[in-house]
């Protein structure tokens, strides 16, 4: 963004915004105490200046402007990666290491959709089924058996 379009802020707003997105992830109470001298303020009152803060237009838009900012700095793209395992596998290949050459090879491989990792899972259900059964005769008998005996007697009176 143009430094010219920056809105206006004091030192301690910026602060505060920076400590936002920052170190206080996202808790404007937080970011107030990291900005501003809030050591003899009440939970309540540091809550209420940050919700003040929050709402003034001017620190919102500058909050999503450093958020825009921090997105674009840690975003890496496909290129940036197909770039990085060519020069990889270029450096590897000159300098003799066939191995390093052959993995900077197959990931770009990966990354391309040409390979795909397989794995075979089995589940035995019967063994399953024996072990849910077992589990539910472990429950007390004494349970299951009074139950029973309450059912049968309903029926017979």
């Amino acid at each position: 963004m143009p430094q010219a379009a920056l809105p206006k802020l004091t030192i301690k707003q910026e602060k505060f915004c920076r400590s936002f997105v920052g170190a206080a992830e996202g808790n404007a109470s937080e970011a107030y105490r990291l900005a501003y001298n809030a050591k003899k303020m009440l939970p309540a009152t540091v809550n209420r200046k940050a919700k003040e803060l929050m709402d003034n237009g001017k620190i919102s838009a500058r909050i999503e402007t450093i958020k825009a900012e921090y997105a674009a700095q840690e975003s890496i793209t496909v290129e940036e990666i197909t770039g990085a395992l060519r020069r990889a596998a270029e450096g590897a290949a000159a300098a003799g290491q066939w191995s390093a050459a052959s993995q900077a090879a197959l990931g770009l491989a990966k990354l391309g959709g040409l390979l795909v990792e397989k794995r075979q899972v089995s589940v035995d259900d019967a063994r399953q089924h024996l072990d849910a059964v077992a589990e539910l005769a472990s429950t007390p008998k004494s349970v299951v058996h009074l139950a029973a005996v309450q059912t049968e007697r309903k029926r017979s009176a």
